[in-house]
This record gives C-alpha cells, sequence and structure tokens, in this order.
C-alpha cells in the first residue's frame, strides 16, 4: 500500500516536473531542458508499467517490453543532456558513456527475450541500472567540477554556485536509488516485493526517487522566489568585493600622502572619503566606496588637483601639502595599471 502511494506521488512529480522543463526549455530555447524533459515523461511511462499489486498495466505481455525500453529511452535522453548541458561541442568523454549504454541495452534486451513474465523478469533484464549509476556518477561529478572553478569567483552569484550543489546532491541521491535497485533486480530477483529486503530497496528507490524530483524542479525551473533566497546574501558579497577594492586604492594614495609627514594614512585615507562624499553629495560609505572604485586614472589625477582636497591636506597642518600631493601623484603613476583597471 505505502509503495502504491508513493509510486502515485512520483508518477505527479515527474509529469508535472516535464511540463515545466518542456515549457521552458522551449521558452528559452534550452534543448537540453527538452531532453531532460524527454526522461522525464518516459520514466512516467516506465512507472505506469511497473508490476504492481493492483496494478493492470503492470501484468501485460507487453509491459516488460515498455519499461525495458523506457529505461533506454531515458538515459540515451540523460546522456544527450549531460552532453548539452556540459560539454557544448567541447571534447569529452561521451563516446565511452554511449559505448556502455550500448552494451548495457544488448544485455538488457536479452534479458526480456528470455523473461517468464513482467512479474519474473529475468535479471539480465535489468541490465540498465547499472548503466543509470554511471550516467548520474558522470552527470554529478561533471557538476562538481563546475563548481570548484566558480566556488571561489566572488563575481559569480550565490544561485549559480547553489545550482552546482543541488546538481551534486540529487546526483548523489539518484545514484543510491540506482544501486538500490541494481541490488533489488540481481539479488533479490523477481519477486522483490515478496521479501523484507526487496521491500526496502524498492522503497529506497522510490524515497530518492522522491526526494530527487524536488531537487531537480528546484535546479532545472527554479522558481523566481526560490531564486531570490538563494541570492539572498549577493549584496553583502558585492559590498564587500567592492570596499576591498576601494581600500586597495585608498591605501595606495593614503599611504604615500602621509609620506614624510607626521600623519597617518588613516587620516589621509578619511580626507579622500570626505571629499568624495562631498563630491557626490552623500555620506553613504556604500556609495562613496563604489564611486572611489568607479573612478579611472585621470578621474584620480583630477582629483588630487582638486582645490578643496588640497585645502584638507592644508587644514590637516601638514607643512608641505605640495610635496604630500606630489607624492600621491607618483604613486598614482607607478600604479597606473591598478586604477585605470578600476574604472568602470
Amino acid at each position: 500500500m505505502v509503495i502504491n502511494i508513493l509510486f502515485s506521488i512520483l508518477i505527479i512529480i515527474r509529469f508535472v516536473t516535464g511540463v515545466r522543463l518542456l515549457i521552458t526549455g522551449r521558452r528559452n530555447k534550452l534543448p537540453n531542458l527538452i531532453w531532460l524533459s524527454v526522461s522525464m515523461f518516459v520514466t512516467v511511462v516506465i512507472l505506469l508499467f511497473t508490476p504492481l499489486e493492483g496494478n493492470p498495466l503492470g501484468n501485460l505481455p507487453i509491459s516488460l517490453w515498455i519499461t525495458t525500453g523506457g529505461a533506454f529511452v531515458g538515459q540515451a535522453a540523460l546522456i544527450v543532456f549531460n552532453q548539452l548541458t556540459f560539454y557544448k561541442d567541447r571534447k569529452s568523454p561521451v563516446a565511452w558513456i554511449w559505448a556502455s549504454f550500448i552494451v548495457c541495452t544488448v544485455v538488457a534486451t536479452y534479458g526480456v527475450v528470455i523473461s517468464e513474465s513482467n512479474a519474473n523478469p529475468s535479471p539480465l533484464a535489468a541490465a540498465s541500472a547499472p548503466c543509470a549509476v554511471l550516467i548520474w556518477v558522470w552527470h554529478g561529478w561533471l557538476a562538481y567540477q563546475a563548481l570548484k572553478q566558480v566556488s571561489s569567483e566572488k563575481s559569480v552569484e550565490d544561485w549559480v554556485k547553489s545550482r552546482y550543489r543541488l546538481i551534486v546532491a540529487y546526483s548523489i541521491v539518484l545514484t543510491i536509488g540506482a544501486i538500490a535497485s541494481v541490488i533489488r533486480n540481481f539479488f533479490v530477483g523477481g519477486a522483490a516485493l515478496e521479501s523484507p529486503l526487496g521491500t526496502v530497496l524498492a522503497v529506497t528507490s522510490l524515497i530518492t526517487q522522491l526526494v530527487s524530483m524536488v531537487l531537480l524542479f528546484l535546479v532545472w525551473v527554479m522558481p523566481e522566489s526560490f531564486r531570490l533566497w538563494l541570492n539572498r546574501n549577493q549584496q553583502k558579497h558585492i559590498d564587500e568585493q567592492v570596499y576591498e577594492q576601494a581600500m586597495s586604492l585608498l591605501n595606495i594614495l593614503g599611504a604615500a600622502l602621509a609620506k614624510g609627514t607626521p600623519k597617518t594614512k588613516e587620516m589621509m585615507i578619511y580626507g579622500i572619503r570626505k571629499i568624495v562624499g562631498e563630491t557626490i553629495d552623500t555620506s553613504d560609505s556604500k556609495k562613496i566606496d563604489a564611486h572611489i572604485v568607479s573612478l579611472g586614472y585621470e578621474e584620480w589625477l583630477a582629483f588630487l588637483n582638486d582645490p578643496e582636497f588640497y585645502l584638507y591636506i592644508k587644514d590637516v597642518a601638514i607643512v608641505n601639502p605640495r610635496n604630500a600631493l606630489a607624492n600621491a601623484k607618483q604613486a598614482l603613476i607607478e600604479n597606473q595599471s591598478l586604477f585605470t583597471m578600476q574604472a568602470k
């Protein structure tokens, strides 16, 4: 009874996810999502013809052919999905994946031919299950490699990094489910649901499917509210990055202005920020940081020639403000590439 309920829930989730993936893929011209939707719809058909108690479709003479053939089509769609999602015309090991898929397909087809019935199939008919393990391990590994490349990049938004983490998560879940199917089909046999171990493995497969479907939906359909939640700390990261960039510039100029004087670098930095704030008419430190980062070399040179900044330097009791400004201009020249690159 429990398994029947889980199967029904899984069929509904798979179908709804497949429809959303198909719509999203067509609307945004993303063929990889269309292929993923194909695997969802095929799985719905497989589930409908699964030999469960009380399921008339599960005991038809062609049921085993439909479930096995559906597994072939679904896995082929997943291979294409991986290729389009992570490689896009780049060199990949997809030829080896296809070779493994073909071997599993041949073995599974032979298993269907020698099977007594859909309810009592040959273990060889489940040869597609090891291929599913291979495909999902490959999928998760590709996502993990992509995550490593962007995890330390501050310019990459949090929702993108979270998407890769979720892909790794559902790949692990699906791999566990596929391994449970392998053990059930090859070591428990056709009467899997009649033994405690078979029942546990079947429930494990179903639960992993349900969990993975939720994660798949969140990753590839990704409702806007969920994306915004994943990105909830993004502005904080941006502010921190801008602050670090601003301080790297201010430290250079502040140290140069204070050189040879009894004044501190911090006092000079305060002066720069004060004049910048007055120039853009704000006391908001974040806006001041953003403006500082936006200034290029020529704009910094004009800033150092600003009479207001000269007066500030003079007011802080530097004996020779012209020498202090000359030191700052020299630092500007020496670090010209840094200041030029800061311009937005």
